[in-house]
């Protein structure tokens, strides 16, 4: 049933990927979350500057999960009884964060949204714990940057340079914990941190060295390219707290199915990277490597619905969706992922996209959309939510308008009608205003095109809103070729 995988990757040392994963699965730490430790009673108080909702998220994936509303000045504050020290999660709109919570009376942050990560700073208890954390977090990100230089290197050499930075930086961690009297649980869980960043640059280093064409040469790997993954430690939810985890889960699942798939075929380059049969293996690879369901749905779940935004064969979407659900325990996830993926297959092409009532800049209601497409439409969609990414989309869009004017690009802002958010982003960035709309009915008009505040573009042929293309990518480098395309056509 399942494809061969390599731990050493030697032409003569495969193994069967079935026997991998019981030995993976019985070095595996138990998937109970049993909490241990002495609790603590913590007020936590913070203030977000420019906030894009008035509520913060705060969970620890094993039990906590809590909205905080934010007064009219950005702050919000709870007192929490009994809490273990630990890694939790941070959520604001489409940012996250990892902090701990450690022993202590407050623990008071702060941040702006405009420069999320790099304003976030900490007072109170733990303090120094989360600045560590958070600057930790800055210096990974600029690294993992700067080493996509070094995927050249030979094998053995890179493996010395990856095993080299994370021991120094455990060091480093280690020496600013005795300096400045770390809480002990803290430098447990930031030790792996660093270590499932240094396992990540490690499972992406056959696909980028090799190239997927070529991957099947990564038999040659020596054999302790991976031995880390004899001791693995990730079938416990808390990890999801852990802003390096899911990323090596996704590295790991990633390698192991290309490499699965390529030997099926022969070679990397019958292995379509969007395509079906490696989305179906990467399920596999998900099922066989967790035991707790909550997990497996989730990793499996991330698949399933990144393939149906990314697929436009109903088919494929079905029969994805149905081995998704053949793995899966979670009946509010199934049910879920189900209503998305039928959404998905009302929009194939050819399809007739729904035609919704918009409000124009002057509040007027146009009850009808199709007036405003002629021929070739593009519709995109923007929230003030993602202001980069409204900036970014309105000046290609612009470039596009200039080379195109047969084209009618319309957008479509999908902020709260009864706010005046979309009228001051647009005056302030200076919006074409005659080609720019907002939904009426913003929540079950997302549902029915399946959008995802600002990641959707898709071509129309009016006056009937015909689809012709669900999901543009209108950055795309190719992209001027596909809208010629349709205009051929």
């Amino acid at each position: 049933m399942f494809k061969k995988l390599s731990l050493s990757r030697k032409p003569n040392r495969i193994i069967s990927f079935t026997i991998y994963t019981m030995a993976c699965l019985l070095l595996l730490s138990s998937c109970e979350n049993e909490q241990q430790g002495d609790t603590t009673s913590i007020v936590l108080t913070g203030k977000i500057i420019n906030p894009r909702t008035d509520y913060v998220i705060l969970r620890n994936y094993s039990g906590i999960q809590d909205t905080l509303k934010l007064n009219a000045k950005g702050v919000f504050s709870k007192k929490y009884e009994n809490i273990t020290p630990g890694l939790f999660t941070f959520v604001h709109t489409n940012e996250y964060q990892s902090f701990y919570l450690g022993y202590g009376d407050t623990l008071r942050w702060r941040l702006n949204t405009k420069a999320f990560d790099e304003s976030l700073a900490f007072t109170g208890a733990a303090a120094k714990e989360n600045n560590y954390l958070i600057d930790l977090f800055l210096e990974i990100e600029k690294n993992n940057r700067s080493l996509l230089s070094e995927y050249q290197r030979e094998p053995s050499n890179f493996k010395k340079m990856i095993d080299g930075l994370t021991e120094a930086r455990i060091k480093k961690l280690k020496q600013a914990a005795r300096k400045n009297n770390f809480q002990d649980p803290f430098v447990e869980n930031t030790i792996k941190i660093i270590k499932f960043n240094g396992w990540s640059r490690l499972e992406r280093y056959a696909y980028t060295h090799y190239g997927k064409n070529e991957i099947l040469k990564s038999d040659v790997l020596p054999s302790n390219f991976y031995s880390y993954r004899h001791h693995l430690e990730i079938c416990d939810r808390e990890l999801l707290n852990n802003y390096a985890y899911r990323p090596y889960v996704i590295s790991l699942v990633s390698n192991i199915a290309l490499y699965n798939c390529a030997r099926k075929h022969g070679s990397g380059k019958a292995v379509d990277r969007m395509g079906y049969d490696y989305r179906k293996e990467k399920l596999h690879v998900i099922d066989s490597l967790f035991t707790d369901q909550e997990l497996k749905g989730l990793f499996a779940g991330i698949e399933t619905r990144n393939f149906i935004r990314s697929r436009k064969n109903a088919a494929e979407i079905s029969d994805l969706v149905s081995e998704f659900l053949e793995m899966s325990q979670d009946k509010v996830l199934n049910d879920n992922i189900t209503k998305m993926a039928a959404t998905y297959m009302n929009l194939d092409p050819g399809n007739k996209l729904p035609n919704f009532e918009l409000y124009q800049y002057n509040n007027n209601k146009i009850t009808n959309l199709s007036s405003q497409v002629k021929g070739i439409g593009v519709l995109f969609y923007w929230s003030n939510e993602n202001e980069s990414y409204a900036l970014r989309i309105h000046k290609k869009v612009n470039e596009l308008r200039e080379k195109y004017p047969e084209i009618n690009f319309i957008g479509i802002n999908l902020d709260n009608p009864t706010s005046n958010v979309w009228h001051e982003a647009s005056e302030k960035f200076g919006f074409n205003e005659s080609s720019e709309f907002q939904l009426v009915d913003n929540q079950s008009i997302s549902k029915q095109l399946a959008l995802r505040n600002d990641n959707r573009s898709m071509v129309v042929g009016g006056p009937e809103l015909t689809i012709l293309d669900p999901n543009i990518n209108l950055f795309h480098y190719q992209i001027e070729t596909t809208l010629l395309g349709h205009l051929s056509r």
